[in-house]
Formats: structure tokens, sequence, C-alpha cells
């Protein structure tokens, strides 16, 4: 179960005890912190100002990064913090000594000192060096060039954990407050440096495996006179013993441990940082240290919260906590290979979750036109005078397995073909063009399963795509949408009333929760409503023009009903599309995601240039039949990312993950439909 940050409420007082939180690796219920820290006047001065807006602080290498972060301080520092970049502990644990010192951290190459770092030492002209870390993590002869440059000290010890109280002992004279984390992974103890520098806290390092800390490490809680504790992550990270150890010495301990990395940092900063509380927050990759390492230093000296976010996405909760502080300014840390311009933009990633009920979920209020051409008029979604598609003697369409070349039932096929049919009838007034959109959904309600009241129409074969195989049966909300538009179209052109059946049934299978084993189609994750396109016994794949499709069938049953409910699932489905989907589904100056979930859709083989033209059409028509012009700038959008060559060669998917034919004429190449 995805976890979310909770509200923690921050209250005044440096000194004021932390109140105690169940050592669980859930996210505790309460948990108060003391209130931020602000970094002196004079501290300040030697920063340049973080303008508003997005900062990206990146380089072609963690050295060259460290010094494009290192160079927001102006000469004349009192200290710089130099540390090896080819490991974390050493740099993790001098991060929140540098922001209380006021200086840079600096990354060396472990038997080398880079020209790019040497040269921002002698811009930086410090009175000092503190050099982190033994022999054996850097070389004597780094350590000479250091001294060419200022007085050089090395704090070291026997290990890591020696090593970082060498540092907080040389750094901090006292201290009320002080985060423990593990040494053995660098995720918590970075997105706990810039609470660490708001609070003028240490960040202490221990092996969170044992059940203990060692006498050394009580020793210098003691000197610190700390009375307050955090522990950053859950069991996994740092032990139950720990925590019960701090406790019965009499420490105030409170542990911010969530299901992730990702949630971990939420909830620390959502505890350290209020509304308001910082003018900055940092955002830097959890999945390696290097890029994050020297900025967590720059965050603790301002006094900034600093998070981690996988590379193409912000994780909801950590996004939701930024939103909170309202800092005007975001610093992100890296190259576009560590956190992606989406991620930087504050596009929120979208997890494949099913445990959130269907009753309500974020609307924009949006306009829906009855008086304009309904989708598909443009474009049918067959080409039903095709000689080449197959039709047998009773006017059905011949769907061939893909796998084994075997005749099989395909919802979409059977929907996609029996619309285009009708839309030919009313082209053309030729009554074969009527009866073949008759068969068509005379099948559809012949495959039919009931559950609870609605009408599902089941996909009876395995299909395989991108490392995961649906077993039967399995469903497409893309089948139910695209059912409902015939239904709808029947019943308005017919006058029967038994399709006006068919689309209430089927309508209906769209309030219908996930459950195992029954059919589904329909979830709401992080307040937004989705339509999934493969549902069965794998999770959810959220494709974004399968949405969009699924879409259209709300919109024909709202126009053919007028039905309120059916136009909150519109508008809900279309707000997701424009706050949710397009975002992350977008690649800047490329072919789009054919799918949204983070992160298994987000790699070049989910792009395919044919779908990215599907989406483009698709957005053209919401644009028309709500007059959004959101819509039409999206599209534009992708038109402008990438537009087909007369000369180019198709994209293909490196797979084929959908049973089928090709949904439109995108191109000279066969390709494959949606489910």
């Amino acid at each position: 179960m995805r976890l979310r940050a909770p509200r923690a409420t921050i209250v005044s007082g440096l000194a004021l005890a932390l109140a105690l939180a169940a050592p669980t690796a859930a996210m505790p219920t309460s948990a108060t912190a003391a209130a931020p820290a602000t970094a002196s006047a004079a501290m300040l001065a030697d920063v340049e100002p973080i303008p508003d807006g997005v900062t990206r602080l990146g380089g072609a290498s963690r050295y060259e990064t460290a010094v494009a972060v290192s160079q927001r301080h102006s000469p004349g520092v009192p200290v710089v913090f130099v540390a090896s970049g080819a490991d974390f502990p050493d740099a993790l644990a001098a991060a929140s000594a540098a922001a209380l010192a006021g200086g840079p951290l600096l990354l060396t190459h472990p038997t080398r000192l880079p020209a790019v770092v040497f040269e921002e030492l002698q811009r930086l002209d410090p009175a000092r060096i503190s050099l982190i870390g033994g022999t054996g993590a850097i070389g004597a002869g780094v350590q000479n060039a250091l001294n060419g440059i200022a007085p050089t000290t090395r704090l070291a010890g026997r290990d890591r954990y020696t090593t970082g109280l060498a540092i907080t002992r040389s750094a901090f004279t006292t201290a009320d407050h002080a985060i423990v984390a593990t040494g053995r992974a660098f995720p918590d103890a970075l997105a706990a440096t810039g609470a660490a520098g708001a609070r003028n806290a240490p960040v202490m390092l221990v092996d969170g495996t044992r059940p203990t800390v060692s006498a050394a490490t009580l020793a210098e809680l003691e000197r610190l006179g700390v009375s307050s504790i955090s522990i950053a992550g859950g069991t996994g990270a740092v032990s139950d013993g720990i925590h019960a150890q701090l406790t019965a010495r009499g420490y105030s301990v409170t542990r911010y441990g969530g299901a992730t990395r990702y949630d971990t940092a939420a909830i620390i900063n959502g505890a350290y940082f209020g509304a308001g509380s910082a003018t900055s927050t940092f955002l830097a990759t959890g999945v390696d240290f290097p890029d994050a390492i020297a900025g967590a230093a720059l965050a603790g000296q301002l006094g900034a919260p600093l998070n981690v976010t996988l590379r193409s996405c912000v994780h909801p909760p950590v996004s939701d906590v930024i939103n909170a502080v309202g800092a005007s300014s975001l610093v992100v840390l890296g190259g576009v290979a560590a956190v992606s311009d989406t991620a930087a933009s504050g596009a929120r990633c979208i997890y494949p979750v099913t445990d959130e009920p269907i009753d309500s979920w974020t609307v924009s209020g949006m306009t829906l036109a009855d008086g304009v051409e309904p989708p598909y008029f443009d474009r049918p979604p067959a080409n039903v005078n095709d000689p080449s598609l197959g039709i047998d003697a009773t006017g059905l369409r011949i769907y061939l397995r893909l796998d084994n070349g075997v005749r099989a039932d395909h919802p979409v096929v059977y929907a996609q073909y029996g619309l285009s049919a009708l839309i030919e009838y009313e082209r053309t007034g030729e009554p074969m063009w009527l009866a073949r959109a008759l068969r068509h959904a005379e099948r559809l309600t012949e495959i039919r399963v009931e559950h609870d009241g609605a009408w599902w129409y089941p996909y009876r074969f395995p299909w395989t795509y991108v490392d995961r195989t649906l077993t039967t049966p399995w469903w497409s909300a893309m089948a139910q949408g695209e059912a409902l538009s015939l239904f709808t179209r029947l019943a308005e052109t017919t006058g029967d009333a038994r399709w006006s059946e068919a689309a209430d049934r089927t309508w209906a299978s769209f309030a219908q929760e996930h459950t195992t084993g029954s059919p589904w189609g329909t979830l709401v994750i992080d307040d937004h409503l989705y339509f999934e396109a493969f549902a069965g016994n794998q999770p959810p794949l959220l494709v974004l023009n399968t949405h969009v499709f699924a879409m259209f069938g709300v919109y024909d049953y709202w126009r053919y009903t007028g039905d309120a409910e059916a136009r909150r699932y519109f508008d809900g489905s279309a707000t997701s599309v424009l706050e949710r989907m397009l975002p992350v589904a977008r690649v800047e100056g490329g072919i789009s995601f054919y799918c949204v979930q983070a992160e298994y859709c987000h790699r070049p083989r989910w792009q395919s240039d044919r779908y990215h033209l599907i989406v483009i059409w698709q957005l053209d028509t919401l644009a028309r039949i709500t007059g959004d012009a959101r819509f039409a700038e999206w599209a534009d959008q992708l038109r402008a990312d990438w537009q087909p060559s007369p000369f180019g060669a198709t994209r293909e998917f490196q797979q084929h993950f959908e049973p089928g034919v090709e949904p439109f004429d995108t191109g000279p190449a066969g390709g494959a439909i949606e489910p």
C-alpha cells in the first residue's frame, strides 16, 4: 500500500522535545518537531540568493555538479569540506557540519584532485579546508594539493561511523537535537540534511542493523547536550533496538519512516518544515548520492528542505510537502539524467494502486458541448471499406489471434467495427452498414459477462506484453467505453429499447471498483480518476489513449442521457488527462510515452509514433467537445515535440504487446490495436 505523508504540526522553541512516535516502518500517526532555525544573516550574506522559479545546479560529472553548487558561495568562505565522490558515508556526515560552518562541500577523486575542483577552491579562497576520511578514502596526494590552497585538516576514523563522530566533534560544540540515520544507505540521511541544517543539528550515522549504537555515539550525544532525537527511516533502516536504547537513556525519540525512501523524505520534511518556513526547496535523485550530497550542505545552510525523487516524476507525498512549504524557488540538483525536466516541473508520479475507493475525485467544472460532432465522426476507428478485413457470413469481423492464428472474440475489434459501420451507414444510407453495426453490437451482448447488473465484455485469451502476461479472463475500459459508444448511437439511430438497456448496463460497469477475481476497469489514484487498459492479474498499466477512448464512451452516454453522474466521470477523467497523465507521458522534443505508470512506462520501449499521433487526434477531439483550450494547447505541444517525416521509418514497439490490428490509419505499416 502506498503511504501518504502526515500533516505534522510545527511548534516553536528549539529546545522542545519531539513527541514519541510508534517505532514502526509505517508512517507515524503524529509527530512534532521543533521549528527550523533560520540561518544567520552573516551566513546567508555569503550565499548568492536563489531566484524564484526552478534553478538547476548540475554538471557533466559529480565533481562538476558539486562545483555548480559551491559557486553559489562568495569567495572568502570560512571553510570548505572535501569528501570522496566515490562513496557516500563520509560526505553525508560532512553535509550538516558544512551547513553549520557556512561553507560548501566539494567532492574529489580518491587519488587526485579534479582540475575543476582545484579551480573552484582557488576561487573560494577558504580560510581552511576539512578533508573527510582516512587515506584509504582520499590519498595523501590530494591532501598535499589541498594544503597548497589553504591549511587542511583531515577528519577521519577507523570506519564511516567513527569518521562521522570526528566530523561532529570538530563542527558542533553544542546541540539540543540530533538526527540518527543508517550509514549503510544514503537516502534517509540525505533527506534529513536539510532538516538538520535548519535545526542546527548533526546527522549521526549508525549501523542501523545493530541492536544498539556504540558507546562513542552515546558519549557524543551526551557531550553535545542533546535532549531530543529523530530517527530517519523505518525499522529496516534503524532497528527497534536502537530506538529502545535511546529512549531508555532518557532521550525523546521520534521515528520518521515510510514505506519507501521517498515517503521517508516526505515525512521528515513534513515534520520539520511548515508553510512559509523556507523560501527554497531542493530536489535530488533518490537513486544515487553524488549530485545530492553537495546540495545537501547548501540546503542545510539555507534552512531548506531536501527531497528525493524518482528521475521522471515526483512521488506524490513529496509533491504534497513541497507544495505545503510554498517556497518560491526550487533547486534541482544534477542534470536531466538524474532529475528530468518533467520531475523538475513538479509532475506527480502515477502508481498502479487499486485500493482507493471510487467515490470522489478531482474535477475541473468542465463544460461539455452537445451541439458538436461527436468523437470518431472525422476518423472512424476501422476502415470498413478495406477488403482485407475478414468478414464472416453473418457480417461479423473476423479476429485471428496473433500468437496462434486461431479466431477469437475481441471486444474492441467488434466495438470499433460496429461504430465505423454505423458511421458509414449515416454517411451513405446503405442498410448493409446498419446491419453490420447491429451484428457487432449483438455479438458483444452475446459474449457479455454480468456482474452486479453491469455488462462486461471479456478477453478470453492470454496476452503477454513487456515482461507481463495477462491470464484469462481480463478486461479493458476501452472495450467498455467503445461498446458504450456503439450502444448509445444505435439507440439514437434505431430507437430500439434494447440498445438503451445495453448502454445503461455497460455504463454501470464504470462505477464498479477493483475486486480480485471480478471484472473491473475504473480506478482512483491520488484523488484522480483513471480508466484501465489491461485489467486483470497484472498491475494496472494506465494507458493514455485507452483512457481517452473510454472517456469518449462516457461522453456519448452523457450526450444521449444527460446523466449528471456521467458528466462527473467525464470531468474527472478529463482532469486526470490534463493534470496527471499528459505531464508524465510527454517526452520533450520526442515521441510521447504510451503509458504513464512510474517508472515502468518511462523508458524508450514504450514510445510509439503511432500512438503519439492518436493522442494528438484525441486531444483535438476533446478540445472540440469541451471547448477547453488546454487540450488544444497540449495537442500543439505534442505536434511540436514530434512530427512524422515522409521519408522516416515508422517506430515500432520492441515487441507486440497488444492483441489486434491498427486502430487508425496513421502510417504505411501495420500495427496493433488497443484491447
